[in-house]
């Protein structure tokens, strides 16, 4: 140890030796600094409690699979330990067995299918209906009376082609007006509304042609087509002959049909000034057969080609009045016509067999004749037929006057 004794004087002295220290920063910015320098510190998580509980649950749930994993396979086991002692007893009953078990997985799979043929069953209950009310009667129908009409209704619309219009009654079913309506006592008004502009006209061999142009609204007096200020109906006669003859085919139940314009007022048409109402009922006219493009046959009126009587009408359906009309009446076919106030009788010369007409030959000439005779208020009778009833037909009466012609359903 040195022997240097350092008194208070010698150590003052050394100390006044150090040279001074200053500090000229504001108070301020050392207060600021001292803020930035004393964070607080994060409190530091405790993870080891938290991974260790998640490791004991993890590790219980691999225990708990095992577990009952084990209890399955020893059930399972159990199983086919008595499945096998069953075995040895009896070979035949365990081979019965399989087959029955065979059986049972084959009636729930038949009774699977089944359902699910229900179930399509009852989304196509209409079109399911319409096939089998056709094939309950044979041929598809050409006609439908009044009383065909339960649970149906039919939608009909005068369709063009070639500037010749051609009546097409859509069946419709109850529950599709139900869904589409609320209710199914719809009107034509309504049905036209409703389902015109859905018809694909062009695929059916038809000329585009609906929905008309403007609105048609019922009224009192009938219906109405209110027409907008720039339309095609009126620029030839052709094209104005097509537009009435369609409404009338359209709405025939309808006690008349008024045109009008935006203003409300009766339309004027270049060809033929104001438009007066039309009696949409169909009159003294001949019925005749129509092939439209895609060669279908359809029964057409023979619009703006009047009769002066019943007699001369239906003497006149045994030749064609034009190139795009064919005559239902088949060649040779001889008969002669008599009538009273009510009724009109065709009598054949020789007794037909309508058995030996191909089906829709032998409708056509029977509706058409009947439509024919109504087209002047009149009813139909046939005489000289092999068989009294044919078909629908019973010719010991008056024939019932269909309500739609040109049968389809209407699927779209």
């Amino acid at each position: 140890m040195p022997n240097n004794k350092w008194d208070e004087e010698n150590i003052e002295n050394l100390l006044k030796d150090f040279p001074a220290i200053k500090d000229e920063r504001p108070k301020e910015e050392v207060f600021k600094r001292l803020q930035k320098t004393e964070r607080p510190h994060k409190k530091s998580k405790n993870w080891v409690p938290l991974l260790v509980a998640a490791l004991a649950f993890i590790t219980f749930g691999v225990l708990l699979a095992s577990m009952l994993g084990q209890s399955s396979d020893e059930s399972a086991y159990d199983m086919s330990g008595s499945e096998g002692e069953g075995a040895e007893e009896s070979t035949a009953e365990s081979e019965d067995a399989n087959s029955s078990a065979t059986e049972d997985s084959g009636g729930a799979e038949s009774e699977s299918a089944a359902t699910e043929s229900s179930e399509e069953a009852d989304s196509e209950e209409g079109s399911d209906s319409f096939n089998a009310m056709e094939s309950a009667a044979g041929p598809p129908e050409i006609t439908l009376n009044e009383e065909q009409l339960e649970g149906i209704s039919l939608f009909t619309v005068g369709l063009t082609e070639n500037a010749i219009v051609i009546p097409v009654s859509f069946v419709i079913w109850e529950d599709r007006l139900v869904e589409d309506f609320g209710t199914a006592d719809v009107d034509a008004v309504e049905l036209y509304n409703r389902y015109a502009a859905e018809l694909d006209e062009e695929a059916l061999g038809f000329d585009e042609y609906h929905p008309y142009s403007g609105t048609i609204d019922a009224t009192a007096e009938g219906v109405q087509h209110e027409l907008p200020a720039a339309h095609e109906y009126d620029m030839a006669s052709a094209a104005m002959n097509v537009y009435f003859n369609s409404l009338a085919a359209t709405f025939s139940d309808a006690s008349e049909i008024s045109i009008v314009d935006e203003s409300g007022n009766a339309a004027n048409f270049d060809q033929v000034g104001q438009v007066q109402a039309i009696q949409p009922g169909i009159t003294n006219i001949s019925y005749y057969s129509y092939s439209t493009a895609n060669t279908e046959r359809y029964l057409v009126p023979g619009y703006d080609m009047p009769h002066e009587n019943v007699s001369a009408a239906l003497e006149a359906m045994k030749s064609s009045p034009n190139d795009l009309y064919e005559s239902v009446v088949p060649q040779d076919l001889e008969y002669s016509v008599s009538e009273n106030d009510r009724t009109v009788t065709v009598e054949f010369t020789e007794p037909v067999d309508f058995n030996s007409y191909e089906y829709r030959e032998a409708v056509f000439l029977i509706e058409g004749m009947v439509l024919t005779a109504d087209s002047f208020g009149k009813e139909l009778m046939i005489a000289n037929t092999v068989d009294t009833n044919w078909n629908k037909y019973d010719f010991t009466k008056p024939l019932p006057v269909p309500a739609g012609i040109n049968i389809k359903e209407y699927n779209y």
